[in-house]
């Protein structure tokens, strides 16, 4: 339980999918638009970190001809979004890995997204580096969160426990839900990254 509450702040994929879900829709639903109008037709995405697929099956929805896939590094959150997508009547990909270690060839999607979840990284720079490493020359990485991720790297660089969230084993019920509702009143950054 320990290592699900340092990856997403609750104690198991199915409680974090309940409240996220409640609590973020209108977030979600306006990530995938964007990533709608964004994207080729036909383009290979890529979403890192995508927790229980909010976003994917609400962009398969949205646009049927892209293929879609999705990375988390906890196996029961995948699990759980197999079983929404396949609720949905939606396919994508998904697969188990860590974001700093993405089980992909070299330029292998035409956009790489992530949404809320940088901040979850342990090592910012080596999970950017590999997004880029899998992102096609002329392609783009999008990321929506709390925070540049340019500055998430230069924190991580400062020391291991330099950022406060990443000093505890992780928070308890009560504060999970707090920091939760917190993070619903924060107006997300958009972040966007061309490869040449």
């Amino acid at each position: 339980m320990d290592a699900n509450l340092r990856r997403y702040s609750m104690p198991s994929a199915g409680i974090y999918d309940r409240v996220a879900g409640f609590l973020f829709r209108g977030r979600y639903a306006e990530i995938a638009r964007d990533i709608a109008a964004v994207a080729a037709a036909e383009g290979a995405v890529l979403d890192v970190g995508c927790g229980p697929a909010e976003v994917l099956v609400r962009l398969a929805r949205l646009s049927p001809t892209l293929r879609l896939t999705g990375v988390d590094v906890d196996a029961p959150m995948i699990d759980r979004a197999r079983r929404k997508a396949a609720k949905a009547g939606v396919s994508p990909t998904f697969v188990v890995a860590d974001a700093a270690s993405l089980p992909f060839e070299d330029a292998s999607f035409d956009l790489v997204t992530s949404s809320f979840a940088v901040h979850h990284w342990p090592d910012p720079h080596a999970g950017l580096a590999e997004v880029m490493r899998v992102v096609k020359p002329g392609g783009k990485v999008i990321i929506w969160d709390i925070a540049s991720p340019m500055a998430m790297v230069e924190a991580h660089a400062s020391g291991p426990h330099a950022d406060p969230r990443r000093a505890h084993s992780g928070p308890g019920w009560l504060t999970a839900l707090r920091m939760l509702r917190q993070f619903g009143r924060m107006t997300p950054q958009r972040f966007e990254f061309a490869k040449p």
